[in-house]
């Protein structure tokens, strides 16, 4: 019971983060230059009406999550005895780790964007999980399209961070005569670094998500007279649209 309480209240917290950001994001966009202070405006409409959608998505991580710590610590359990146990016990946990952990990645992302859709529809958990998801696969060429362009782009961006911080904290620890080595130092200044900035940019991660999924509801809800129309992310993986040949040389022809 004590393991999870732990780890609900910890999904919970992330849980609570994810709305913030959500809440924030899609109010900024729809409101645009009237949106004063959209993190405050998120928190307090987070800790008014939706701390029991939080609640919910944080119990189905939960339920995920619990069985694969469960199953891990059967798999060291097994793995340290004298007498292993058979190959075939040790394949299987290791497939019901992958299991969980691969649900656990799903639920976590779909409620991410579950919670995007309820700061802008107002609707409850299960309902905004439907349309998140629906909304997703309907956009699944743009979605792959803007994870892949972010994903690289926030990995160059911890790499420079963590070699910038690791040159940084290599010419500082040069300036102490007393230090000889230099390479543990500054392998632990840098994974440290890294850290840190994994951190930091996983919020831009989470604002392109949010922003991505209040373009697509906005053009679901108001279709041409939306503010998609002047975003790029509208435009990344969208198909184009065919061009008429024979109208495109009637056109030529006529001029």
């Amino acid at each position: 019971i004590c393991l999870i309480c732990l780890v609900w209240g910890s999904e919970f917290i992330l849980g609570c983060q994810q709305m913030t950001i959500a809440g924030a994001v899609s109010h900024w966009y729809f409101r645009g230059p009237n949106a004063h202070s959209p993190v405050l405006y998120s928190i307090g409409k987070l800790v008014k009406y939706h701390l029991g959608s939080v609640a919910k998505g944080s119990f189905l991580i939960t339920l995920f999550k619990i069985p694969r710590l469960i199953l891990t610590y059967l798999h060291a359990k097994l793995s340290a005895r004298a007498e292993k146990g058979s190959d075939c016990a040790k394949c299987g946990l290791k497939c019901g780790i992958c299991c969980f952990y691969c649900l656990e990645k799903f639920i976590r992302y779909l409620n991410h964007n579950a919670y995007t859709i309820i700061t802008i529809e107002r609707v409850h958990f299960c309902k905004a999980a439907a349309k998140a998801f629906s909304t997703i696969v309907s956009n699944a060429l743009q979605v792959a399209t803007i994870n892949s362009i972010g994903d690289f782009i926030l990995f160059l961006g911890k790499c420079i961070v963590t070699a910038v911080t690791g040159i940084i904290g290599l010419l500082l620890l040069k300036r102490n005569s007393d230090l000889h080595f230099f390479a543990v130092p500054t392998l632990v200044i840098c994974i440290f670094a890294f850290f840190i900035a994994h951190c930091i940019l996983s919020l831009y991660e989470m604002v392109v998500d949010s922003l991505f999924l209040c373009v697509c509801e906005d053009k679901n809800l108001n279709g041409d007279e939306g503010k998609w129309k002047t975003s790029r992310l509208s435009d990344l993986g969208a198909k184009k649209p065919e061009i008429d040949e024979g109208a495109e040389m009637q056109n030529l022809q006529n001029k």
